[in-house]
């Protein structure tokens, strides 16, 4: 049920690009959407430009973006701005993953294990898109005859 209203919000929020568009200002907007492990839930929009790195505050959390092209990203998530270290991996202990762009994607969380700790422990997961805005101005050119 959540996904759905995921999905939902996230396709919704999708017309509020293009005014940025016509500005000239940031490049991707991003949409996100964390699911807790405790079942609760925030929500963010946010935009980035082309700068090597991006920062995205989804409540006390940050989602970092780096190296965004129209087509893929490098994604961190941060449960404290003020940590060292990321709070939280994939399955496979990345801190960092490597992102196609362009439609939602579902991003297992885990926490990182302490010294000592066997396995991962669920933090959530992440349902995030990233759209880069001016590759839906350029239309694909029609092949010619």
């Amino acid at each position: 049920m959540n996904q759905i209203f995921a999905t939902i919000l996230l396709a919704a929020a999708s017309t509020l690009p293009s005014i940025a568009a016509e500005t000239g200002e940031p490049r991707y907007f991003v949409k996100a959407w964390l699911e807790k492990a405790d079942r609760s839930f925030e929500h963010t929009t946010g935009w980035c430009d082309e700068k090597d790195r991006c920062f995205v505050p989804i409540a006390e959390h940050i989602i970092e973006l780096r190296d965004l092209t129209s087509s893929s990203y490098r994604l961190k998530f941060w449960s404290d701005p003020w940590e060292e270290e990321p709070c939280c991996i994939s399955r496979t202990g990345s801190s960092e993953l490597d992102l196609w762009s362009g439609h939602p994607r579902v991003v297992p969380l885990y926490y990182t294990p302490k010294a000592g700790d066997r396995g991962v422990i669920p933090f959530g997961k992440l349902i995030i898109a990233v759209e880069d805005l001016d590759a839906r101005d350029k239309a694909p050119e029609t092949p010619r005859l």
